[in-house]
């Protein structure tokens, strides 16, 4: 219907390279770009790992749809660091050298981060102080919510249902 009416919508596919426990490449015949090609969407993929280039890909398509051009399919290529679920802890299925060369090599914050300071447009320091108050807010809402009250009974059902 998107296609059809030539609705401003931006569908974005978080190709994370596997479908819980299986690679994509063992699941899926063809490509994702070709499906939402096949209904006459616009497709394109980018690096999902890299802020800037889904930030200026992501403008582009949103200036796309705001001039009426119809909607827009956008594939990020990324990776799940971990498990599917709180019990995916063994993660059988791909190796922690995988693993380790996403988060060393491939990780986003820390190439943005790199590329900032080669650049010239922000220093190390303001990086690390970023990092570290982003840290503290996190361990601050941990130990927020687990000092928290269980809420009561009677409230488990609540705005749960319009």
């Amino acid at each position: 219907m998107a296609a059809l009416w030539k609705l401003p919508v931006i569908y974005v596919c978080e190709n994370n390279l596997y479908g819980e426990y299986t690679s994509c490449g063992e699941t899926i015949a063809g490509e994702i770009l070709a499906r939402a090609k096949a209904f006459g969407i616009h497709a394109e993929s980018v690096n999902g790992q890299d802020v800037q280039v889904v930030h200026a890909t992501m403008r582009r398509l949103v200036d796309r749809a705001r001039r009426g051009e119809g909607p827009a399919f956008l594939e990020c290529k990324t990776y799940r660091y971990y498990g599917h679920h709180v019990g995916d802890v063994n993660r059988e299925y791909r190796t922690r050298e995988e693993e380790k060369e996403w988060m060393t090599k491939h990780d986003p914050l820390l190439t943005l981060a790199g590329r900032l300071t080669t650049q010239g447009l922000v220093d190390a320091s303001v990086i690390e102080r970023i990092t570290a108050d982003v840290k503290a807010e996190i361990d601050n809402g941990v130990q927020y919510a687990l000092a928290a009250a269980y809420p009561e009974p009677d409230e488990v059902d609540q705005d749960v249902y319009a």
